[in-house]
C-alpha cells in the first residue's frame, strides 16, 4: 500500500498509522532521560531492545547537546530532503500553496465581514445585490473549486519530491550498511523504519499547513474580537483557546500510558504475522498452524483490549474538553448580543461573529491533534533519524581507489580476526592463492572457514594482518572494486521472486539471452530449465523454492560464470545433492574453476582431492596444510576427517 505523505485537515488519529505512535509519548526532557517502566512489560523482547536502542540514542543526545533545542538540531540532516532547494518547480509549487494558505486567512475573516454588511442591510430594508456577488465571488474563491484546488495540484510535486527523496535516502542508507547490520536487525523493523521516513514529509505538512496558521487565526480572531468589540470579548475567547489548549495537552498525558500499550500491542501482532508468514515451511513441517493461529489470535485479542481501553479513556476525555466549546460560545454570545441590546453593535456584528466562529472553533479543535501527530512523526522519524545515524563499520577508505586485478595472486597475511572481544575466529591464518589454483578450506564447523570468505569480501574487516590482491590492500581499494572481483556460490544460493532469466543475468545486466544460455549449459542446468513449461521465464518463487537443491546449486553456479570474475568463492557448492547431482556440478565447476583464484569450503572432502592446497583450520588456525596425498601420509586430523567422510 503506498505510503502516504500529507494528512488530510480533518483526517482523526484512528485513521493513521499508529504502529509507533506512542513508543515515545509526549514528555518533559527529565522524562526522556529515564526508561519507563511500563516497557519491561511488553512481552516481545525485540520490541523492547529496539525501542531502548532508539531512547537510549536520545537520552545519550540530550545529555550531549543540554537539551531539546540541541537535540531537535540533529534533525536538520532531513532538510534536503523536504526543502527543495534545486528543484526550481517544487520550490514554486511550495510558494504556491503558501500564497493560498495566507489569501485562505484573509478569506476566513473577508467572507463573515461581507455577511455582516449584508444582514444589516437587509435589516435596513435594501437588497445588497453587490455585497451578495461579492460573497459569492469569495466564497467559491474559499472552496474545494477554489484555493482549495490550487493549493491541492500545488501539493502533488511536493508530496513526490519528499517521497522520492526520503524513500531513496533511507533505502540506500540501509543496503550500504556492513554485515554485522543486517546480521543483527530484524527485516520487518528495518523496513518499517524506511517507511517512516514519511513522517518529515507529515512535519512539513503539520507545521506549515496547519498549526502555523491556526495560532495566526486564533490570535487574529483575538485582536479583531478585541477592536470590533470589547477588550472583554477578545479575552474571553484567548482565554479559552489558552484553557482548549491546556485541557487537551492534560487529557494527553491521561491516555499515554494505554497508547503506548496499544502500540506495542500492535507491534506484537505484526510481528507474529511476519514470523508466522515468513517461516511457513518451518510451521507446514512440524505441522503447528493451529499453534499459530493459537498465538496470533491471542496477540490480537491483546491488541483489541488495549486499543478499546484506550479509545474509552480517550472518548471520555474528549467528551469533557469538548464542554468548553459551547460554554465558549455562550460566554462570546451573550457579551455580543448584550452590545446589540445596547445600541453599541448591529445584528450584522453577531452575523459576523456566527459566520467567524466555525473559522476559530474548528482549526483550534483540532490543533491538538496536529500537535500530537506532530510529536508521532517527529518520534517516527527519531527511528529513520538512529537508522541514518548508523554507520557501516566498513567503509571505503578516503583515498580508496580502484582494484587492478590482473593475473595477481590472493595473499593473507598473519590474519586475525574476531567478531567481537570475547574470542578470535581467526589467528595468524597466512596463504597465497594464484591464478589457477584452488585451495581447499576444511575443518569442523566454526573453525573458520566461512570467516575467511567473509573477510575476502570484506564484509568484516581484519582485526590484524593483511589481505592482499595483486599486492593491493583489500582496505585501500573501494569496495565496489573489489566486489566485482569476486564470484561467490553460497551453500544456500538465494533467488529473487522473478525469472531464472532474470535471476542469471543479476550477475551481469547487459549480458545477452544467448549468454546465459551458454553458461547454463556449461553449467549443467539448461535442459532441465528448457523443460519447464515457460522455460527462462519460469518464476522460481520466493528465495527460490520452486528449484531443487541441485537446481539451485547449478544456478548459482551458472550465475557466477556470467559475472566472470577472476576470483571464485565457493562455500560447500555440492552440498545436500545426491551423486548423480553432484557430478554434474562437478563438471560445471570445472568450467567455473578454468584460470581463476578459486578457495572452496568443503564438507565432502571427495569435491576437493584435486585441490593444489588443502587447509585444515581447527579454532581458527591452519593447523595443516598440503595436497590431498601429502595429508593423508601425515596421518593428522586432515586424515581423520578423511577417514570419517
Amino acid at each position: 500500500m503506498p505510503l502516504q505523505f500529507w494528512r488530510s485537515p480533518g483526517q482523526g488519529s484512528k485513521d493513521t498509522d499508529p504502529l509507533l505512535e506512542a513508543a515515545f509519548p509526549p514528555r518533559m526532557e527529565e522524562d526522556c532521560l529515564k526508561i519507563d517502566d511500563e516497557d519491561s512489560d511488553d512481552n516481545s523482547d525485540g520490541d523492547e531492545d529496539e525501542d531502548e536502542d532508539v531512547k537510549e540514542t536520545r537520552a545519550e543526545r540530550l545529555r550531549q547537546s543540554g537539551g531539546w533545542l540541541g537535540y531537535l538540531k540533529d534533525f536538520t540532516i532531513f532538510l534536503p530532503y523536504v526543502i527543495p532547494k534545486r528543484d526550481v518547480k517544487v520550490q514554486i509549487c511550495l510558494l504556491i500553496c503558501l500564497v493560498t494558505i495566507a489569501m485562505q486567512r484573509v478569506l476566513q475573516v473577508a467572507i463573515p465581514y461581507v455577511l455582516g454588511v449584508i444582514a444589516d442591510k437587509v435589516t435596513h430594508g435594501s437588497i445588497p445585490i453587490r455585497e451578495l456577488l461579492i460573497f459569492l465571488l469569495l466564497d467559491h474563491l474559499n472552496s474545494e473549486s477554489g484555493l482549495i484546488f490550487i493549493q491541492e495540484l500545488s501539493k502533488i510535486p511536493i508530496k513526490q519530491f519528499s517521497y522520492k527523496q526520503l524513500t531513496n535516502a533511507a533505502f540506500s542508507h540501509v543496503m550500504s550498511q556492513s554485515i554485522d547490520f543486517h546480521s543483527t536487525q530484524d527485516s520487518a523493523e528495518v523496513m518499517k523504519a524506511v517507511e517512516q521516513g514519511e513522517a518529515l514529509g507529515n512535519v512539513l505538512e503539520t507545521v506549515v499547513i496547519e498549526i502555523l496558521p491556526t495560532l495566526i487565526d486564533v490570535i487574529v480572531a483575538c485582536t479583531i474580537f478585541y477592536q470590533k468589540f470589547t477588550p472583554a470579548v477578545g479575552m474571553v475567547l484567548l482565554g479559552a483557546s489558552i484553557a482548549f489548549l491546556a485541557a487537551e495537552a492534560l487529557s494527553s498525558r491521561f491516555t499515554t500510558g494505554l497508547r503506548r500499550r496499544v502500540t506495542k500491542a500492535e507491534r506484537i501482532q505484526i510481528r507474529k504475522m511476519h514470523q508466522a508468514i515468513q517461516g511457513w515451511q518451518t510451521v507446514a513441517y512440524f505441522n503447528q498452524f493451529k499453534r499459530e493461529a493459537s498465538l496470533l489470535s491471542s496477540a490480537v485479542g491483546d491488541h483489541m483490549r488495549a486499543r478499546t481501553r484506550f479509545e474509552v479513556r480517550e472518548a471520555l476525555i474528549k467528551a469533557v474538553v469538548e464542554l468548553l466549546v459551547p460554554t465558549t460560545f455562550f460566554a462570546l454570545a451573550y457579551l455580543i448580543l448584550q452590545r446589540i441590546a445596547a445600541g453599541t453593535a448591529s445584528p450584522g456584528d453577531f452575523v459576523f461573529f456566527l459566520t467567524y466562529w466555525d473559522s476559530i472553533i474548528y482549526p483550534l479543535k483540532f490543533l491538538t491533534d496536529h500537535v500530537r501527530w506532530l510529536v508521532r512523526d517527529f518520534v517516527d522519524a527519531e527511528r529513520v533519524l538512529h537508522l541514518l545515524q548508523t554507520q557501516p563499520t566498513v567503509t571505503d577508505a578516503p583515498e580508496a581507489y580502484p582494484l587492478a586485478v590482473q593475473d595477481g595472486e590472493v595473499r593473507f597475511e598473519d590474519v586475525s580476526f574476531k567478531y567481537d572481544s570475547s574470542r578470535y575466529a581467526l589467528r595468524d591464518v597466512s596463504f597465497t592463492a594464484s591464478p589457477g589454483q584452488t585451495i581447499a578450506l576444511v575443518g569442523q564447523t566454526g573453525a573458520g572457514k566461512s570467516s575467511i570468505l567473509k573477510l575476502l569480501l570484506r564484509l568484516h574487516d581484519v582485526t590484524s594482518g593483511s589481505i592482499t590482491i595483486a599486492k593491493q590492500n583489500i582496505r585501500h581499494v573501494t569496495l565496489s572494486s573489489l566486489r566485482d572481483a569476486v564470484s561467490v556460490v553460497p551453500q544456500a544460493p538465494t533467488f529473487f521472486n522473478t525469472s531464472i532469466m532474470e535471476n542469471v543475468r543479476y550477475a551481469r545486466d547487459t549480458a545477452t539471452d544467448e549468454e546465459v544460455y551458454e553458461v547454463c549449459r556449461a553449467a549443467a542446468i539448461h535442459d532441465t530449465i528448457m523443460r519447464y513449461p515457460k522455460a527462462y521465464n519460469t518464476h522460481v518463487g520466493e528465495r527460490g523454492v520452486k528449484l531443487s537443491g541441485g537446481e539451485a546449486q547449478r544456478l548459482a553456479i551458472a550465475r557466477a560464470l556470467l559475472k566472470d570474475a577472476p576470483i571464485v568463492l565457493l562455500d560447500e557448492a555440492t552440498s545436500a545433492v545426491d551423486t548423480v547431482t553432484e557430478r554434474h556440478i562437478k563438471t560445471a565447476l570445472e568450467k567455473l574453476k578454468e584460470g581463476r583464484i578459486v578457495i572452496v569450503i568443503a564438507h565432502r572432502l571427495s569435491t576437493i582431492v584435486d585441490a593444489s592446497s588443502i587447509l585444515v583450520l581447527h579454532e581458527g588456525s591452519i593447523v595443516e596444510r598440503g595436497t590431498h596425498e601429502e595429508l593423508c601420509k601425515k596421518k593428522g586430523r586432515y586424515y581423520e576427517l578423511w577417514e570419517r567422510s
